[in-house]
Protein backbone atom coordinates (compact mmCIF):
# COMPACT_ATOMS: atom_id res chain seq x y z
CA UNK A 1 0.00 0.00 0.00
CA UNK A 2 1.36 3.39 -0.95
CA UNK A 3 1.79 5.96 1.81
CA UNK A 4 0.24 9.39 1.56
CA UNK A 5 2.97 11.93 0.92
CA UNK A 6 1.60 15.26 2.10
CA UNK A 7 4.02 17.54 0.29
CA UNK A 8 7.65 18.06 -0.57
CA UNK A 9 9.81 21.11 0.15
CA UNK A 10 13.59 21.17 0.15
CA UNK A 11 14.67 17.86 1.75
CA UNK A 12 11.72 16.85 3.92
CA UNK A 13 8.71 14.70 3.09
CA UNK A 14 5.85 13.71 5.40
CA UNK A 15 4.77 10.06 5.21
CA UNK A 16 1.43 8.90 6.58
CA UNK A 17 1.59 5.21 7.41
CA UNK A 18 -1.58 3.20 6.68
CA UNK A 19 -3.39 1.31 9.43
CA UNK A 20 -2.40 -2.35 9.60
CA UNK A 21 -2.77 -5.37 11.89
CA UNK A 22 0.71 -6.55 10.97
CA UNK A 23 3.88 -5.84 12.94
CA UNK A 24 5.84 -5.14 9.78
CA UNK A 25 5.07 -3.48 6.48
CA UNK A 26 6.75 -2.32 3.30
CA UNK A 27 5.93 1.08 1.84
CA UNK A 28 6.74 2.05 -1.72
CA UNK A 29 8.05 5.61 -1.91
CA UNK A 30 8.29 8.03 -4.80
CA UNK A 31 11.92 8.74 -3.89
CA UNK A 32 14.81 6.32 -3.53
CA UNK A 33 17.08 6.06 -0.49
CA UNK A 34 15.23 8.41 1.82
CA UNK A 35 16.36 8.72 5.42
CA UNK A 36 13.47 8.41 7.92
CA UNK A 37 13.45 10.43 11.12
CA UNK A 38 13.14 7.85 13.95
CA UNK A 39 11.22 10.43 16.05
CA UNK A 40 7.87 9.40 14.63
CA UNK A 41 4.63 10.99 15.82
CA UNK A 42 0.90 10.41 15.93
CA UNK A 43 0.95 7.36 18.18
CA UNK A 44 2.79 5.35 20.80
CA UNK A 45 5.15 2.49 20.15
CA UNK A 46 8.71 1.56 19.22
CA UNK A 47 9.66 0.96 15.61
CA UNK A 48 12.69 0.27 13.44
CA UNK A 49 13.14 1.53 9.90
CA UNK A 50 15.18 0.32 6.94
CA UNK A 51 15.30 1.57 3.36
CA UNK A 52 16.25 -0.34 0.21
CA UNK A 53 15.84 1.69 -2.95
CA UNK A 54 12.27 2.98 -2.93
CA UNK A 55 11.07 0.47 -0.31
CA UNK A 56 10.73 1.59 3.30
CA UNK A 57 10.30 -1.26 5.77
CA UNK A 58 8.82 -0.44 9.18
CA UNK A 59 8.85 -3.04 11.96
CA UNK A 60 7.21 -2.72 15.34
CA UNK A 61 9.73 -3.69 18.04
CA UNK A 62 7.74 -3.37 21.28
CA UNK A 63 5.73 -6.59 20.80
CA UNK A 64 2.43 -4.76 20.53
CA UNK A 65 0.31 -5.35 17.45
CA UNK A 66 -0.98 -3.01 14.77
CA UNK A 67 -0.35 0.62 13.94
CA UNK A 68 -1.66 3.91 15.35
CA UNK A 69 -4.23 5.50 13.07
CA UNK A 70 -2.34 8.79 12.74
CA UNK A 71 1.19 7.40 12.55
CA UNK A 72 3.44 9.70 10.51
CA UNK A 73 7.12 10.05 9.69
CA UNK A 74 9.40 12.84 8.64
CA UNK A 75 11.83 11.64 6.00
CA UNK A 76 14.67 13.34 4.14
CA UNK A 77 16.12 12.90 0.69
CA UNK A 78 19.56 11.37 1.04
CA UNK A 79 21.04 13.82 -1.46
CA UNK A 80 20.28 16.71 0.89
CA UNK A 81 21.66 17.67 4.29
CA UNK A 82 20.20 15.33 6.89
CA UNK A 83 19.49 16.93 10.29
CA UNK A 84 20.87 15.59 13.54
CA UNK A 85 18.03 13.45 14.90
CA UNK A 86 19.41 13.79 18.44
CA UNK A 87 19.23 17.60 18.35
CA UNK A 88 16.45 19.40 20.21
CA UNK A 89 16.64 22.34 17.77
CA UNK A 90 13.99 21.89 15.10
CA UNK A 91 13.61 23.66 11.76
CA UNK A 92 9.97 24.00 10.70
CA UNK A 93 9.20 23.97 6.97
CA UNK A 94 5.43 24.49 7.05
CA UNK A 95 4.46 21.16 5.47
CA UNK A 96 0.98 19.69 5.79
CA UNK A 97 0.84 17.35 8.81
CA UNK A 98 4.34 18.33 9.91
CA UNK A 99 4.90 17.99 13.66
CA UNK A 100 7.93 19.00 15.69
CA UNK A 101 9.48 16.35 17.98
CA UNK A 102 8.10 16.44 21.51
CA UNK A 103 11.52 17.23 23.03
CA UNK A 104 12.06 20.37 20.92
CA UNK A 105 13.68 23.17 22.95
CA UNK A 106 14.32 25.68 20.18
CA UNK A 107 12.48 26.39 16.93
CA UNK A 108 13.81 27.79 13.68
CA UNK A 109 10.99 28.74 11.33
CA UNK A 110 12.08 28.79 7.71
CA UNK A 111 11.55 32.20 6.07
CA UNK A 112 9.39 30.62 3.35
CA UNK A 113 6.72 29.75 5.95
CA UNK A 114 3.60 31.95 5.96
CA UNK A 115 1.33 29.70 8.05
CA UNK A 116 2.10 27.72 11.18
CA UNK A 117 -0.31 24.85 10.75
CA UNK A 118 -2.59 22.93 13.07
CA UNK A 119 -0.91 21.28 16.07
CA UNK A 120 2.61 21.77 14.70
CA UNK A 121 4.20 22.25 18.13
CA UNK A 122 1.46 20.58 20.15
CA UNK A 123 2.72 19.39 23.55
CA UNK A 124 6.35 20.44 22.98
CA UNK A 125 6.73 20.80 26.71
CA UNK A 126 10.45 21.69 26.66
CA UNK A 127 10.02 24.66 24.32
CA UNK A 128 10.87 27.83 26.28
CA UNK A 129 10.79 30.62 23.71
CA UNK A 130 9.85 31.13 20.09
CA UNK A 131 10.48 33.96 17.64
CA UNK A 132 8.06 33.89 14.72
CA UNK A 133 9.48 35.62 11.62
CA UNK A 134 7.59 38.46 9.96
CA UNK A 135 6.78 36.27 6.94
CA UNK A 136 4.13 34.44 9.00
CA UNK A 137 0.55 35.75 8.68
CA UNK A 138 -1.47 32.86 10.18
CA UNK A 139 -1.13 30.68 13.27
CA UNK A 140 -3.68 27.87 13.06
CA UNK A 141 -5.61 25.89 15.64
CA UNK A 142 -3.63 24.37 18.56
CA UNK A 143 -0.31 25.27 16.90
CA UNK A 144 1.44 25.74 20.27
CA UNK A 145 -1.13 24.13 22.53
CA UNK A 146 0.28 22.44 25.62
CA UNK A 147 3.72 24.11 25.45
CA UNK A 148 3.61 24.66 29.18
CA UNK A 149 7.26 25.79 29.51
CA UNK A 150 6.91 28.49 26.86
CA UNK A 151 7.72 31.85 28.48
CA UNK A 152 8.57 34.21 25.65
CA UNK A 153 6.69 34.67 22.35
CA UNK A 154 7.76 37.06 19.64
CA UNK A 155 4.92 37.22 17.11
CA UNK A 156 5.27 38.16 13.46
CA UNK A 157 4.77 41.87 12.78
CA UNK A 158 2.59 40.83 9.82
CA UNK A 159 0.43 38.39 11.75
CA UNK A 160 -3.28 38.51 10.83
CA UNK A 161 -4.91 35.43 12.35
CA UNK A 162 -4.60 33.39 15.56
CA UNK A 163 -6.61 30.17 15.58
CA UNK A 164 -8.64 28.42 18.24
CA UNK A 165 -6.50 27.26 21.18
CA UNK A 166 -3.36 28.28 19.31
CA UNK A 167 -1.58 28.95 22.61
CA UNK A 168 -3.95 27.05 24.89
CA UNK A 169 -2.33 25.65 28.01
CA UNK A 170 0.86 27.71 27.65
CA UNK A 171 0.97 28.11 31.41
CA UNK A 172 4.30 29.98 31.64
CA UNK A 173 3.57 32.82 29.18
CA UNK A 174 3.33 36.12 31.06
CA UNK A 175 2.92 38.73 28.32
CA UNK A 176 1.66 38.67 24.74
CA UNK A 177 2.30 41.52 22.33
CA UNK A 178 -0.16 41.49 19.41
CA UNK A 179 0.88 43.55 16.38
CA UNK A 180 -1.72 45.92 14.88
CA UNK A 181 -1.98 43.69 11.79
CA UNK A 182 -3.97 41.10 13.81
CA UNK A 183 -7.64 41.18 12.78
CA UNK A 184 -8.92 37.80 13.96
CA UNK A 185 -8.36 35.94 17.23
CA UNK A 186 -10.45 32.79 17.60
CA UNK A 187 -12.07 31.47 20.79
CA UNK A 188 -9.81 30.06 23.50
CA UNK A 189 -6.68 31.19 21.64
CA UNK A 190 -4.98 31.76 25.02
CA UNK A 191 -7.07 29.45 27.17
CA UNK A 192 -5.51 28.45 30.52
CA UNK A 193 -2.44 30.66 30.11
CA UNK A 194 -2.38 30.86 33.89
CA UNK A 195 0.65 33.17 34.18
CA UNK A 196 -0.55 35.66 31.55
CA UNK A 197 -0.55 39.15 33.06
CA UNK A 198 -1.01 41.42 30.03
CA UNK A 199 -2.12 41.11 26.43
CA UNK A 200 -2.59 44.23 24.35
CA UNK A 201 -5.64 44.23 22.07
CA UNK A 202 -5.23 46.14 18.80
CA UNK A 203 -8.25 48.10 17.59
CA UNK A 204 -8.04 46.13 14.34
CA UNK A 205 -9.44 42.93 15.92
CA UNK A 206 -12.87 42.60 14.36
CA UNK A 207 -14.85 41.09 17.23
CA UNK A 208 -13.44 42.64 20.40
CA UNK A 209 -16.30 42.96 22.88
CA UNK A 210 -16.60 43.58 26.60
CA UNK A 211 -13.76 42.31 28.78
CA UNK A 212 -16.11 39.68 30.23
CA UNK A 213 -16.57 38.24 26.73
CA UNK A 214 -12.81 38.14 26.16
CA UNK A 215 -12.18 36.42 29.47
CA UNK A 216 -14.87 33.85 28.72
CA UNK A 217 -13.71 33.15 25.18
CA UNK A 218 -10.22 34.19 24.11
CA UNK A 219 -8.70 34.30 27.61
CA UNK A 220 -10.68 31.67 29.47
CA UNK A 221 -8.77 30.52 32.55
CA UNK A 222 -6.29 33.43 32.45
CA UNK A 223 -7.04 34.49 36.00
CA UNK A 224 -4.04 36.82 36.37
CA UNK A 225 -4.82 38.85 33.25
CA UNK A 226 -5.03 42.57 33.99
CA UNK A 227 -8.20 44.26 32.82
CA UNK A 228 -6.56 47.31 31.31
CA UNK A 229 -3.23 48.79 30.38
CA UNK A 230 -2.75 51.25 33.20
CA UNK A 231 -1.31 54.42 31.63
CA UNK A 232 -0.42 56.22 28.44
CA UNK A 233 3.22 55.27 28.96
CA UNK A 234 2.28 51.61 29.42
CA UNK A 235 0.44 51.74 26.10
CA UNK A 236 3.55 53.17 24.44
CA UNK A 237 5.73 50.47 26.00
CA UNK A 238 3.25 47.80 24.88
CA UNK A 239 3.45 48.85 21.24
CA UNK A 240 5.22 46.55 18.80
CA UNK A 241 6.60 49.71 17.14
CA UNK A 242 7.86 51.37 20.34
CA UNK A 243 10.91 53.57 19.90
CA UNK A 244 12.97 55.91 22.13
CA UNK A 245 11.31 59.02 20.71
CA UNK A 246 7.82 57.81 21.65
CA UNK A 247 8.97 57.10 25.21
CA UNK A 248 10.65 60.51 25.47
CA UNK A 249 7.60 62.38 24.15
CA UNK A 250 5.19 60.54 26.45
CA UNK A 251 7.22 61.24 29.58
CA UNK A 252 7.83 64.86 28.53
CA UNK A 253 4.09 65.35 27.96
CA UNK A 254 2.70 63.59 31.02
CA UNK A 255 5.51 64.06 33.53
CA UNK A 256 8.30 61.87 34.88
CA UNK A 257 6.10 60.58 37.70
CA UNK A 258 4.28 58.52 35.05
CA UNK A 259 7.47 56.50 34.58
CA UNK A 260 7.39 55.26 38.18
CA UNK A 261 3.63 54.86 38.54
CA UNK A 262 2.57 51.30 39.38
CA UNK A 263 -0.59 49.39 38.52
CA UNK A 264 -2.57 46.92 40.62
CA UNK A 265 0.21 44.36 40.12
CA UNK A 266 2.92 46.82 41.21
CA UNK A 267 4.30 46.94 37.68
CA UNK A 268 5.72 50.06 36.10
CA UNK A 269 5.69 50.72 32.38
CA UNK A 270 9.37 49.74 32.48
CA UNK A 271 8.33 46.19 33.46
CA UNK A 272 6.18 46.06 30.34
CA UNK A 273 8.95 47.53 28.19
CA UNK A 274 11.36 44.87 29.47
CA UNK A 275 8.96 42.13 28.38
CA UNK A 276 8.51 43.62 24.90
CA UNK A 277 10.34 41.44 22.33
CA UNK A 278 10.39 44.28 19.77
CA UNK A 279 12.43 46.82 21.75
CA UNK A 280 15.91 48.09 21.08
CA UNK A 281 18.50 48.82 23.73
CA UNK A 282 17.98 52.55 23.15
CA UNK A 283 14.38 52.24 24.39
CA UNK A 284 15.60 51.14 27.81
CA UNK A 285 18.45 53.66 27.81
CA UNK A 286 15.97 56.47 27.20
CA UNK A 287 13.61 55.28 29.92
CA UNK A 288 16.39 54.88 32.50
CA UNK A 289 17.85 58.29 31.77
CA UNK A 290 14.44 59.88 32.42
CA UNK A 291 13.42 57.75 35.42
CA UNK A 292 16.29 55.65 36.84
CA UNK A 293 14.36 54.96 40.05
CA UNK A 294 11.95 52.73 38.09
CA UNK A 295 14.74 50.18 37.71
CA UNK A 296 14.43 49.05 41.34
CA UNK A 297 10.64 48.75 41.50
CA UNK A 298 9.50 45.21 42.32
CA UNK A 299 6.20 43.94 40.99
CA UNK A 300 3.75 41.72 42.89
CA UNK A 301 5.97 38.71 42.11
CA UNK A 302 8.99 40.49 43.61
CA UNK A 303 10.63 40.95 40.21
CA UNK A 304 12.39 44.09 38.98
CA UNK A 305 12.22 45.18 35.32
CA UNK A 306 15.73 43.84 34.79
CA UNK A 307 14.66 40.42 36.07
CA UNK A 308 11.73 40.52 33.64
CA UNK A 309 14.18 41.36 30.87
CA UNK A 310 16.33 38.33 31.68
CA UNK A 311 13.35 36.03 32.23
CA UNK A 312 12.03 36.79 28.75
CA UNK A 313 15.51 36.58 27.22
CA UNK A 314 15.10 39.86 25.33
CA UNK A 315 18.20 40.30 23.21
CA UNK A 316 19.58 43.49 21.67
CA UNK A 317 22.56 41.75 20.10
CA UNK A 318 23.84 38.22 19.61
CA UNK A 319 25.07 38.16 23.23
CA UNK A 320 22.42 36.76 25.58
CA UNK A 321 24.85 36.07 28.44
CA UNK A 322 23.30 37.10 31.75
CA UNK A 323 26.50 38.69 33.12
CA UNK A 324 27.01 40.76 29.98
CA UNK A 325 23.37 41.82 30.06
CA UNK A 326 23.71 42.93 33.68
CA UNK A 327 26.78 45.02 32.86
CA UNK A 328 24.94 46.54 29.92
CA UNK A 329 21.94 47.39 32.12
CA UNK A 330 23.96 49.19 34.78
CA UNK A 331 25.90 51.12 32.18
CA UNK A 332 22.55 52.41 30.90
CA UNK A 333 21.69 53.85 34.30
CA UNK A 334 22.68 57.35 35.36
CA UNK A 335 25.02 57.62 38.37
CA UNK A 336 22.08 58.42 40.72
CA UNK A 337 20.08 55.26 41.47
CA UNK A 338 16.72 54.79 43.12
CA UNK A 339 18.35 54.07 46.49
CA UNK A 340 20.04 57.45 46.47
CA UNK A 341 23.53 55.93 46.25
CA UNK A 342 25.94 57.19 43.67
CA UNK A 343 27.70 54.63 41.61
CA UNK A 344 31.04 55.12 39.98
CA UNK A 345 31.29 54.58 36.27
CA UNK A 346 34.23 52.59 35.00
Amino acid sequence: MDPTVASIRVAMIIIRVPISDSNSMDLQLAHANVVPDPRHYGGWGKFSFSVHGTTLTITRTDYDEGWPSAFRLRAYLSTEDIPDFTSTVYTYWGLDHERAPDDTTEVIIHPSVTTIKNSTFYDCRSLVRVAIPDTVTHIEQAAFMGCDSLKSIRLSLNLEFIGRQAFGGCESVETVFLPPTVTRVRAWAFQDCKSLRFCNLPDTIDHVGPIAHLRRKVFQGCNRLSRTVSSNLSKVCYSTSVDPQAIQECIDTHGSELATEVDNQQMTALHILCANPYITGDCIRTYLQLAPEAANQEDSDGMTPFQRLCRNDIAFSDDRNFSSLMIWWYHCMPPQTATGKKRKRE
